[in-house]
């Protein structure tokens, strides 16, 4: 299977809200510390950039009532077919470093989980930085330098190889002008073993798309070796959140 994150994106859509659906607590959680460091306010106009399915949008506006539509960018438009056509959303099929580039003054950006699969993430961060009105924040929500998911080595092993360094974006950011603050997030996990297993063989995070179906396989073998006893999967989901205010 030839890496693709577009491919990956466009047949993940039609399970992702499944994978991560029955998780509302989860989603809860993170969506209240979203709008607590975002410093959301009703007045804001928000860009949640790399959207998806547009769960933690949704997830927004059953928190806070916007008075402007969240503009949702993604460049999968079936990841944007999932999110409802009403007057909450509106939905920009795009990559985000030509968006960043487009014009528009926005008061808070969201990217969540999105900016490892940027090349040139100096292009990207220098867009939004004119993008963003004064004193606007763009919130980097981003995995740590390693993980503690119950995945088969060779996959931690190269998640570990490819993940960005905070503090890499951190400089970044200082760089085109933005002030920053880093934060750490931890949400403990419990999940059934099959509903799991499930997720990786369907490859759930883009990391998994770089194996293919023999290498999947061989991952699930030595995770059911690992965990043959279990019945449940916890561990400590730990999440940087990175707050670059302008």
């Amino acid at each position: 299977m030839q890496y693709s994150i577009q491919e990956h994106y466009q047949s993940l859509a039609k399970q992702y809200d499944d994978f991560w659906g029955t998780s509302s607590d989860f989603i809860e959680f993170l969506t209240k510390k979203i709008i607590e460091y975002l410093k959301l306010n009703t007045t804001d106009i928000l860009v949640d950039l790399g959207c998806g399915t547009g769960i933690y949008s949704k997830a927004i506006i059953s928190q806070i009532k916007l008075e402007n539509k969240i503009i949702c960018v993604d460049p999968s438009d079936k990841m944007l077919e999932k999110i409802p056509t009403n007057s909450y959303y509106e939905t920009v099929v795009e990559d985000a470093t030509m968006f960043s580039h487009k014009s528009g003054k926005y008061d808070k950006i969201l990217i969540k989980e999105m900016i490892h699969h940027i090349d040139d993430k100096e292009k990207l961060l220098q867009g939004l930085f004119s993008r963003l009105n004064e004193q606007g924040i763009l919130l980097i929500i981003l995995l740590p330098p390693t993980i503690e998911y119950p995945l088969f080595e060779k996959a931690l092993s190269v998640y570990e190889s490819v993940q960005p360094h905070y503090n890499a974006l951190v400089n970044l950011c200082e760089n085109i002008g933005f002030k920053t603050t880093v934060n750490f997030i931890e949400y403990p996990v419990s999940i059934p073993k099959e509903k799991y297993f499930n997720m990786v063989k369907n490859r759930y995070m883009s990391l998994l798309s770089r194996f293919n179906d023999e290498e999947i396989n061989q991952g699930l073998q030595e995770m059911k070796e690992k965990y043959t006893n279990l019945s449940n999967l916890e561990f400590c989901d730990r999440f940087v959140f990175l707050s670059a205010k302008k």
